[in-house]
């Protein structure tokens, strides 16, 4: 009995020892429970402050844009033609030929000086002097052309100069070849432009070319600018920079082109989209009488 009584006392204890074992545990596991959502509010706060550390740089995606081209810094050490320079690139010099415009030849072998060549080539003298510093964005893969030139666009304080020559109307968008074509679009709208201006190579009807350069029309225009027969005894010339229209008696007739010294007939192809620097003509012989000559088309 008594030994009976005594496994019965340890049992008790045991369970009573269980019991409180079991208690410990789920407090313990109820302060862990506690504090769990402390460390995910502060996980998240953290994330929070991330979030927010990180959004100036979301807003500066135009600057990162920018900064995502490979700029070179380069001097001017040599002008040799509108769209030709040499520079000095990290002690090296290079002759580099800007991509995707081209100006008009000035001492070509076979070409020779076109006109507006020369007009290229000291516009490109004047702002991109010798000694001038100069940033260079070469060409996708770093490409050269058949001559070993570096092809490359060229930026002075800030502006492509590639796309300058195109607003004055020296240049023409021409050459272009992939993978090099992430500005062509802004070159062909810079050069509607000065194509509707009229302005440099535009002021010469049918001259800058998609192929090239025309000079067959620019040889006979400049023949007849230089040596206009008068035999009709009246002068009618107009002022390329004030764009007025003269001789108005006869509006309406034959219209000619004070700059490329072309006259229009009615139903030709260009009859309505010529619109600046007109001298109007009462007859075909008049016009040709002061040195102009009739469009092909």
């Amino acid at each position: 009995m008594y030994k009976r009584n005594y496994q019965l006392i340890i049992s008790l204890l045991v369970i009573i020892a269980i019991i409180l074992t079991g208690c410990n545990d789920s407090e313990t596991l109820k302060d862990k429970n506690d504090t769990g959502p402390t460390s995910t509010i502060k996980n998240k706060e953290v994330n929070t402050n991330e979030t927010t550390d990180s959004s100036p740089s979301q807003l500066e995606v135009p600057e990162q844009k920018t900064a995502h081209k490979k700029l070179l810094p380069a001097t001017i050490v040599k002008n040799v033609d509108g769209d030709t320079v040499e520079i000095n690139l990290n002690g090296t010099v290079e002759k580099v030929r800007m991509l995707c415009v081209d100006t008009p030849e000035t001492h070509h072998p076979r070409l020779g000086v076109q006109p507006f060549g020369p007009e290229a080539s000291e516009y490109t003298k004047k702002i991109l002097a010798v000694g001038t510093k100069v940033e260079i964005e070469p060409g996708i893969g770093e490409g050269r052309d058949k001559y070993g030139r570096l092809l490359a666009y060229i930026y002075v304080n800030g502006k492509m100069f590639n796309e300058m020559l195109l607003e004055e109307g020296l240049a023409r968008v021409a050459y272009i070849y992939a993978p090099n074509t992430q500005y062509v679009d802004e070159f062909y709208a810079i050069q509607k432009k000065a194509q509707k201006k009229g302005i440099g190579i535009w002021s010469i009807e049918n001259y800058a070319q998609e192929d090239g350069y025309n000079t067959d029309n620019t040889k006979s225009a400049g023949e007849k600018m230089s040596n206009p027969n008068t035999s009709s005894g009246k002068s009618y010339e107009n002022n390329p920079n004030d764009d007025q229209e003269t001789n108005l008696d006869c509006k309406g007739k034959i219209k000619g082109n004070a700059n490329s010294h072309i006259y229009h007939v009615p139903g030709g192809s260009f009859y309505e989209s010529t619109t600046d620097n007109i001298v109007w003509f009462c007859s075909e012989k008049e016009a040709q009488d002061q040195g102009y000559r009739k469009s092909k088309r």
